[in-house]
């Protein structure tokens, strides 16, 4: 299974209800409709709209984060509130933290000469907070100013 479509399965089942539910939600005029295109029976599948349809009823971005990393990129959530100027140098000093986190996980990853898988999954969940952190910096530097 490929992740953006366990990432639909993982959203379609999130809501209260579960399945039941999420298929009411998109209109579909059975649980069995829906379950078809969830297990792709006979190549059956959910189109995009579905799928962010999906994430906005479960509050999450499954698909849009297994769209990105099936993409070789990363999803950035942006901040949905305003900040004043000082949170906006808080996230900078958090963003130097977290820099400093992947020097110290480099290191002791590669200290070895070799890079095992559970590094490597350190390593890029560093990366994925390092650029949540720099977009969100940059978003609310535009929104502030």
């Amino acid at each position: 299974m490929n992740p953006s479509d366990k990432s639909i399965q993982t959203m379609a089942q999130s809501v209260t209800g579960g399945v039941a539910a999420m298929a009411q939600h998109l209109g579909y005029p059975s649980k069995a409709a829906f379950d078809n295109r969830l297990y792709r029976v006979k190549g059956q599948r959910f189109c995009i709209d579905d799928a962010l349809a999906m994430q906005t009823i479960a509050g999450r971005s499954d698909f849009a984060q297994a769209v990105a990393a099936e993409s070789g990129g990363v999803f950035v959530a942006l901040p949905g509130v305003d900040y004043a100027e000082e949170d906006i140098q808080a996230a900078f000093m958090s963003l130097s933290e977290t820099v400093g986190a992947l020097v110290t996980e480099w290191r002791d990853a590669t200290e070895d000469g070799e890079l095992n898988p559970a590094e490597e999954r350190r390593l890029r969940a560093i990366k994925q907070r390092l650029c949540g952190q720099a977009a969100a910096i940059i978003e609310l530097t535009r929104r502030y100013y």
